[in-house]
């Protein structure tokens, strides 16, 4: 399966897409981070005391592990090491399809497709964001993100990517245009209100699926803060700013005929 960069197609609907509602939104997955400082003292069995609270919304349990991998070269040999901790609680709901994480760095909703609205999963993530405040008693925010992972179905054969994103990736006008694969990855700032987002885009193919290409446009919107856990105003600000500032780069980031795929 190849896609192609080439002119030939161009017409139309090419300009960025607008802002609206998308009742099939391509989103694959959002996560909504919080990256915190704790006391000292705390730990992962302090965490799961949340659980306990959390059984009748997410009944599924796990524990989020960490490993880290050192190789010791002792003559001719290498041997690794390997150490394993524990990093934190994951909990799901019934459907599996919110996830949440507790860790000693922080706290993540994660939801998976079928996405719903931003005004449905925030509130919740707020709720249990006050939970993980109580019980874990971070001393500082310091890092807040909106993430979001699209997926877009473009039918088969893709002529043109051109005709779906503003910023395909280039190829030298002396060389081929058709693409087996790629990634781009690009990170923007915006001065004013200190926001970044990390934009990620690629195509890898699907030899199972003979009708589609399916493009990943993976938005990392965040901000480094330095919060009080309880300025529950600016935290629910600079969220809601990083919910917007996602929406911008994602819209300037397809065309108006892309997004008619997902209205």
């Amino acid at each position: 399966m190849t896609i192609s960069i080439s002119d030939s197609d161009s017409q139309g609907d090419l300009g960025p897409a607008r802002h609206r509602h998308l009742k099939r939104a391509p989103i694959r997955e959002a996560l909504i981070d919080f990256r915190v400082q704790l006391a000292e003292g705390v730990t992962v069995q302090g965490l799961e005391q949340m659980a306990v609270q959390l059984e009748g919304d997410y009944p599924t349990k796990g524990i989020i592990q960490t490993l880290q991998a050192q190789l010791d070269v002792a003559g001719p040999i290498i041997k690794p090491d390997l150490r394993h901790g524990k990093l934190g609680v994951l909990l799901k709901s019934p459907d599996e399809k919110t996830q949440v994480q507790f860790r000693l760095n922080g706290f993540t909703l994660n939801r998976l497709k079928p996405y719903t609205s931003w005004e449905e999963i925030y509130p919740e993530t707020i709720r249990l964001w006050r939970l993980y405040v109580e019980f874990a008693k971070p001393t500082v925010v310091v890092r807040l993100a909106a993430r979001y992972i699209n997926q877009l179905e473009l039918p088969l054969p893709v002529i043109n990517l051109r005709n779906y994103f503003i910023a395909p990736p280039q190829v030298p006008e002396s060389l081929p245009q058709t693409l087996r694969a790629y990634l781009t990855r690009v990170v923007i700032h915006e001065p004013s209100l200190e926001h970044s987002a990390i934009v990620t885009q690629s195509f890898e193919p699907n030899p199972t699926d003979k009708e589609h290409a399916a493009i990943l446009l993976d938005i990392d919107a965040f901000k480094s803060v330095a919060l009080k856990p309880v300025e529950h105003e600016e935290i629910d600000r600079v969220l809601n700013d990083l919910h917007r500032f996602k929406n911008d780069v994602f819209f300037g980031s397809i065309t108006q005929r892309a997004s008619k795929l997902f209205e």
